[in-house]
């Protein structure tokens, strides 16, 4: 006898956990289904799931006789995943994917009928091809739990419907699209013969449940742009296109991103966030009674830790690409694999966050309605406590659960614990937001800052007086220049009163060095870029949280600012970790090297984008001196040079196409020119052939001809640090084997030394500025340039027949220099 389930000592196990589950194993045909077809042990991919329902649904020709199709599919894959989790055959995650993926099915199956059969819903006379055509700029959102994919059992499923129509009130088509989506909404939420498929809440729309219920895109975002509150931005974090066209549902998605995350850290959305969190407060308080034995609503529940992951999305989202993710222990693994919360935080929040989702399952299988309470009596509890694997130990169970949720609130009331300094409103004159003029007094400095803040001023400022010849008790000007920026966003005032282990070290290097003094006062907010790493960020780590930025930008205008924020971020890093000895000078050379070459390359190929370019051209951006070598300074110039393959022929060996100049300009002043973000790089292409006399970009032929035949030997000179940066590889890799072999080969030493000697004599005599006075360490008499030329000279004449001599890093070939040179070996270490 199927229909006497207790005899199959699995799903009687099922049944004794859950009264609903129990009413549905009381089906025959629920049990043949289930246990003879065997889709107990079946797990059903998102695709065979829409098979199975899309199969049943098409011969349907009343509305009436498809209601009762969706409602026995839920029913028989509830039971399938319900049965499933409690035998252990699926873990939480795959259950909530799998629900999720039911609604997701019965959205999509639902809207294809329903376009496929309008005359049994709309009130006009369409055909289906018709139907179809007003419909296709029609997408389904869901929000909440369903667009995470970590649906409840029963839960309500929150939808957003939008069209792409510019002014739906104006389209004919809009009251056939709002009678489409509450057709589609009552299949879905309709109560019938006991049970329906899924709750349908429609209220997370713009405005709320007087907004259009099919706004259009460009007044949805326009909405979110002017109006959108910090609840809007927190719905939308989990917003994901199910059904109709999905296509329409990604550009709105991408239209609103700005909103939902803000370009850099947005420390300002504590203020709203805290103010959502003291309302949970107040509300907790005021129903202490009522919440205590509900995992979501209560003290310690699931929606704290909700609100905290959401709360790191919304203020790191815009620099985190990956905090774009709607399911909400995937986003606890981004945040721990990002750094912003510890191993042991992600692992709590994970396992309450499992623990209180699957007794909020089982006490809903139970009861097939919305809830979130531990039920009251002994004997509910007790069957709650054995679906949950407790078997009689009802004691455990609680012990657990009241951990779980002791813990959770300590980290949900920690995520905005505040100094009391930091509470006080800041006092004082109104001061331009640029501009050194106006100084904070100690006063106004104590009304900002925390007490730990205030302490390492004072101690910056006693060390000042020390090292002051008047003995000025006065901060560093950078000091106060920078403190006069920062009180002017009070998110950076939030941020410095976080306490971050790197303040100390940032406010000492302001006070001793002029560029990161000039990097802070001008861009404050540039200190967001140590929130994790301080400033020992290895240069991989550093690189691929770049990438995954810009590759999240959305235009031309936000890249650009993006590569400069960038560039700045890394160059202070860089300079503090210099300031206080975390790098060695070898290193240094290669790290800023390293990142001029990230902002050549990323600059080239948005410029190239922007100028319609899809494909690079073939042109090669070559880079010379300390770029070339990859030994630049903080401030070192980056010479460039350009060289373009036209494939022609002689009659046109010079010909360049004058869209290629343009890019080529436009590149250069891209690199240089100062930006919102901060400076750029100098940028000098007097190396290139014929020098400035010459044309900024040459044909390779050209070049080739050039330094075969007519080029001075200090312009082979400055071949031997020549290295490809950006643009075709493989033209710069062969430019780079041709000059090699330029500089490598034969030659009398009466044709270099005399030349080399000739002109570092006149740059010591007219470029050094030694005469008047001072000293050059680079271009003086007895200065660096004195060693690249020996080196260089050694290069042209004998890097033909020795290999220690070919390189291009000038600390690596010194020594054989030194070697050749017949210096004594007790002054080559002094060297």
């Amino acid at each position: 006898d199927r229909n006497d389930f207790e005899r199959i000592p699995d799903l009687g196990h099922v049944a004794a956990c859950s009264r609903y589950l129990a009413s549905l194993l009381r089906q025959e045909s629920h049990v043949h289904w289930l246990w003879t077809q065997g889709h107990l042990k079946r797990g059903y991919p998102l695709t065979e799931l829409y098979k199975d329902l899309r199969s049943q649904a098409e011969p349907c020709t009343r509305l009436e006789e498809l209601s009762q199709v969706f409602r026995t599919f839920k029913q028989r894959h509830f039971l399938r995943i319900g049965s499933r989790d409690y035998l252990g055959l699926a873990d939480f995650k795959q259950c909530t994917a799998g629900l999720s993926d039911l609604a997701e099915v019965c959205l999509q199956v639902g809207y294809d009928w329903l376009a496929k059969n309008p005359g049994l819903w709309s009130r006009s006379e369409l055909s289906k091809g018709e139907c179809a055509a007003q419909l296709s700029d029609f997408v389904v959102l869901g929000m909440g739990k369903l667009g995470g994919r970590e649906l409840n059992y029963v839960s309500d499923i929150d939808l957003l419907f939008l069209q792409s129509a510019r002014d739906p009130a104006r389209r004919p088509d809009n009251e056939l699209k709002i009678n489409f989506a509450r057709t589609l909404s009552r299949l879905l939420d309709q109560w019938e013969s006991g049970d329906r498929v899924f709750n349908v809440d429609l209220r997370l729309r713009p405005k709320g449940k007087d907004g259009d219920l099919v706004p259009a895109i460009n007044a949805a975002v326009y909405h979110y742009q002017l109006y959108g509150q910090a609840w809007e931005r927190q719905a939308l974090l989990k917003a994901r296109a199910l059904a109709g066209d999905r296509g329409v549902g990604n550009l709105f998605l991408k239209e609103v991103r700005p909103f939902v995350f803000r370009r850099f850290l947005d420390f300002q959305a504590l203020d709203e966030l805290k103010g959502m969190r003291d309302r949970i407060l107040a509300e907790e308080s005021q129903k202490a009674l009522q919440t205590s034995g509900d995992v979501k609503l209560g003290i310690g529940g699931i929606r704290e830790i909700e609100f905290i992951v959401q709360s790191f999305q919304l203020i790191y989202g815009g620099r985190y690409r990956e905090l774009n993710e709607a399911n909400t222990l995937k986003c606890l693994d981004v945040l721990q694999k990002i750094k912003l919360v510890p191993v042991q935080m992600l692992q709590e929040l994970q396992d309450a966050y499992i623990f209180l989702r699957r007794v909020e399952h089982w006490v809903q299988l139970d009861q097939n309605k919305q809830s979130h309470k531990v039920p009251r009596s002994e004997s509910d509890q007790a069957r709650l406590a054995r679906a949950l694997g407790f078997g009689d130990d009802l004691q455990a169970f609680h012990t657990l659960l009241d951990e779980h949720r002791r813990v959770v609130h300590e980290h949900f009331s920690a995520m905005f614990q505040q100094r009391e300094a930091d509470a006080r409103p800041p006092k004082g004159r109104k001061g331009s937001a640029t501009g050194p003029e106006v100084k904070p007094g100690w006063e106004e400095l104590q009304s900002l800052f925390t007490t730990e803040v205030i302490t390492h001023l004072q101690d910056i400022r006693e060390e000042s007086a020390e090292q002051a010849e008047g003995g000025s008790t006065d901060l560093p000007k950078g000091v106060e220049t920078f403190l006069h920026q920062v009180k002017t966003r009070p998110g950076l005032v939030r941020l410095i009163n976080q306490g971050p282990f790197w303040l100390r070290d940032v406010l000492k290097g302001i006070a001793a060095s002029k560029l990161i003094a000039g990097l802070l006062s001008n861009q404050p907010s540039l200190i967001e870029g140590m929130q994790q790493q301080g400033f020992t960020q290895g240069f991989e780590d550093w690189l691929a949280r770049a990438e995954a930025i810009l590759e999240a930008s959305e235009d031309y205008e936000q890249s650009m600012e993006w590569i400069r924020r960038l560039k700045n971020e890394r160059m202070l890093l860089l300079a503090l970790s210099d300031l206080h000895d975390q790098v060695r000078q070898v290193d240094l050379g290669q790290e800023l090297s390293f990142l001029a070459e990230f902002v050549i390359h990323k600059t080239f190929l948005a410029v190239c984008r922007a100028v319609g370019q899809s494909e690079p051209p073939r042109i090669s951006v070559l880079g010379l001196g300390k770029l070339g070598s990859r030994e630049l300074g903080y401030l070192s110039d980056l010479d460039l040079m350009f060289v373009y393959d036209n494939g022609g022929g002689d009659q046109d060996q010079d010909s360049i196409p004058p869209d290629i100049v343009r890019l080529i300009q436009r590149f250069m002043r891209m690199l240089s020119t100062p930006l919102q973000e901060g400076p750029g790089y100098a940028v000098d292409a007097k190396l290139r052939p014929t020098g400035n006399y010459g044309p900024l970009i040459v044909t390779r032929k050209r070049w080739e001809e050039y330094y075969a035949h007519e080029a001075d030997i200090w312009e082979i000179q400055a071949l031997l640090k020549l290295r490809a940066v950006a643009g075709d590889l493989e033209l710069g890799a062969r430019l780079e084997d041709f000059s090699r072999g330029i500089c490598f080969q034969k030659r009398p030493p009466e044709t270099v030394w005399p030349r080399l000697c000739h002109l570092r004599r006149r740059m010591e005599v007219e470029r050094s500025g030694e005469r008047q006075g001072g000293i050059s360490l680079k271009l003086g008499y007895g200065g660096l340039t004195d060693l690249e030329f020996l080196v260089q000279g050694y290069q042209l004449l004998q890097g033909v027949s020795d290999d220690r001599l070919r390189g291009i890093t000038f600390q690596d070939l010194l020594p054989r220099a030194l070697e050749l040179a017949e210096v004594p070996r007790e002054q080559r270490d002094g060297l």
